[in-house]
């Protein structure tokens, strides 16, 4: 083997390793992004339900009172 090939296999080398590590960031920021999607929605959905039981507390205080 001449040093022409040589270089060329370790180039192509370090482009796969690097594409494989490129795409395995990208998908761990895409999940880390749909993590966060998620929270925020599970949040805002605490946020109303809890709102939600105030509102009634306040209609049943109204309701029964003596």
């Amino acid at each position: 083997m001449n040093l022409k090939k040589i270089g060329g296999l370790i180039l192509a080398a370090i482009l796969l390793i690097g594409g494989v590590v490129l795409a395995v960031k990208l998908i761990s920021g895409a999940l880390a992004l749909a993590h966060g999607v998620l929270n925020t929605i599970l949040g805002v959905i605490v946020i109303l339900a809890l709102l939600a039981i105030v509102a009634w507390m306040f209609a049943y205080a109204r309701k029964n009172r003596k």
